[in-house]
């Protein structure tokens, strides 16, 4: 349900996950889902645009996980996140999630591109995972990091250049000084 899943087989902290339904009802249904997963904290990474279509969705976050149990990274659909965001807010929220032995899942609309990189992110950083055993063990729950790549032929640009951001981004998670 959800697309929800572990970041790895046998990663016990960080989980990917699509958005909750537009209602208020649905909303709580996903909250009371990742509740009973044991899910402790939200890293949200829809875009204000896509945010615009709840009344309040990280309001209603916040309200149950607690204000200092929710992360919200805006990163477009189709887009990888920049640097900056994935090793200095990012991270570390999954990092202090993880030191707390705290589950969080991380969700954007479809819970596949923009949460399989993040996902890949972290098990490259924290976990110590090779860029590509990363995203194949993120590919194998049915994300796919490659996903701003593969759209990028859409917007005009080389697929094979967004593959290598992609790289370059995964290895500067690894090189990052963010760890707590």
């Amino acid at each position: 349900m959800y697309k929800f899943a572990a970041a790895a087989e046998n990663e016990p902290i960080v989980f990917g996950a699509a958005k909750p339904g537009y209602s208020n009802t649905k909303v709580h249904d996903w909250i009371e889902f990742m509740k009973r997963s044991d899910i402790k904290r939200v890293c949200c990474l829809l875009s204000d645009r896509q945010l615009a279509r709840y009344s309040d969705l990280l309001g209603t976050y916040q309200q149950e996980f607690g204000i200092n149990r929710v992360c919200w990274a805006p990163i477009e659909d189709f887009h990888l996140c920049d640097r900056e965001t994935l090793t200095q807010k990012i991270l570390p929220f999954l990092a202090a999630a993880d030191q707390q032995g705290e589950k969080v899942v991380v969700h954007c609309s479809g819970g596949i591109g923009r949460t399989g990189h993040v996902l890949a992110a972290w098990l490259v950083s924290r976990r110590g995972l090779s860029n590509k055993d990363a995203i194949a063990a993120v590919r194998r729950t049915g994300r796919n990091p490659y996903e701003a790549a593969i759209a990028s032929v859409m917007r005009g640009r080389n697929p094979f250049q967004a593959v290598g951001e992609l790289h370059a981004l995964l290895n500067e998670c690894r090189l990052a000084d963010w760890r707590c």
